[in-house]
């Protein structure tokens, strides 16, 4: 493994990269903005990137079964790389029906058993509770059953993967989750206030992701719809901000997630071997100065429906009504 800064990830003993690789973009077609005349990654594409960014010292992994494929890629990938970390995730059922306690237990020993599959593995490092809610985790039914196959030897470690500061919180304060993932990006701070210190002193690993908002901190902005003209002048004020260009956008809102204290890994999408070399050196270019940093923290929006790209389809619904747009 080439040289790159690890830390340990809360109270799991964990060692583990400040970069880490998210795998949605492998298994998922067209994910984040879409880009005119971007082709979705090969499997030998997406297996070569895993290969190099192990090369170069990562080796921290985030995956899920709703990933498509991408838990059989990284099986695939890092077989017997007992090295690196893999943290996949494991969803409450769907239907409208709450399942019995027997059903739930039943389905997620089928999902853990799936990844264990999927990922060659004969433990899991990290399961995340996938999208975990407020009443999913206060109910406690879904960690005891995380719990119970803890005890059993499948799992090692316990995460909630959550949108919002609520969530996060309710997740913090079950005292059973040990590893904690939150979106954080320039213009998505609402974790830094209370979560991190909360989180951090819990002794819980956090994990971030988001970091350029589903490209909206790069110059695929340029692509947002209409709806989302708000995120694209909120780039456009980082851009000028931060004295940077649309070039430099991608580095500097990645340093600003390196630099936020109680962040353990910074999860990255990468599409193949360049965008991963761009990561690379945006850790290389090392913390943001004082001054940058505090110039990033005037930079985010407090509106949820512009940070959190589950709503962004709403905004656009919401603005062809009130243009008369809809059909």
């Amino acid at each position: 493994m080439g040289h790159r800064d690890y830390v340990t990830l809360g109270s799991t003993g964990l060692k583990v990269s400040r970069l880490g690789i998210g795998t949605a973009a492998f298994g998922v077609k067209e994910y984040g903005i879409p880009t005119p005349g971007e082709d979705a990654v090969s499997d030998a594409g997406a297996i070569n990137a895993i290969h190099a960014a192990v090369d170069s010292g990562i080796n921290f992994f985030d995956t899920a079964p709703a990933y498509g494929h991408s838990e059989k890629l990284l099986g695939r990938a890092l077989s017997g790389r007992w090295d690196c970390v893999i943290a996949t995730k494991v969803s409450l059922p769907a239907g409208s029906k709450t399942p019995s306690p027997l059903e739930l237990s039943a389905e997620v020993n089928a999902s853990l058993d799936a990844s264990l599959r999927a990922l060659r593995r004969d433990v899991l490092d990290i399961v995340q509770i996938h999208n975990a809610t407020i009443p999913m985790l206060r109910q406690g039914d879904m960690v005891g059953c995380l719990e119970r196959a803890r005890e059993a030897g499948k799992l090692r470690w316990i995460g909630a993967s959550v949108y919002g500061p609520d969530t996060a919180l309710a997740a913090v304060r079950t005292g059973k989750i040990h590893v904690l993932q939150v979106a954080l990006n320039l213009l998505d701070q609402r974790m830094c206030q209370r979560v991190l210190p909360e989180a951090e002193a819990a002794g819980i690993g956090v994990l971030t992701r988001s970091a350029l908002l589903k490209g909206a901190l790069t110059k695929r902005a340029q692509w947002l719809p209409e709806s989302l003209e708000l995120v694209t002048r909120a780039s456009e004020q980082a851009v000028q901000g931060l004295g940077t260009t649309w070039d430099g956008l991608p580095e500097m809102a990645l340093r600003f997630c390196l630099t936020v204290p109680a962040a353990h890994t910074v999860l990255v999408g990468v599409r193949n071997r360049e965008e991963l070399d761009g990561c690379l050196a945006a850790q290389d270019a090392g913390p943001l100065n004082p001054l940058l940093y505090e110039t990033a923290h005037t930079l985010a929006l407090d509106n949820e429906r512009l940070v959190d790209p589950s709503y962004w389809h709403l905004e656009e619904s919401r603005v062809r009504e009130s243009t008369g747009l809809a059909s």
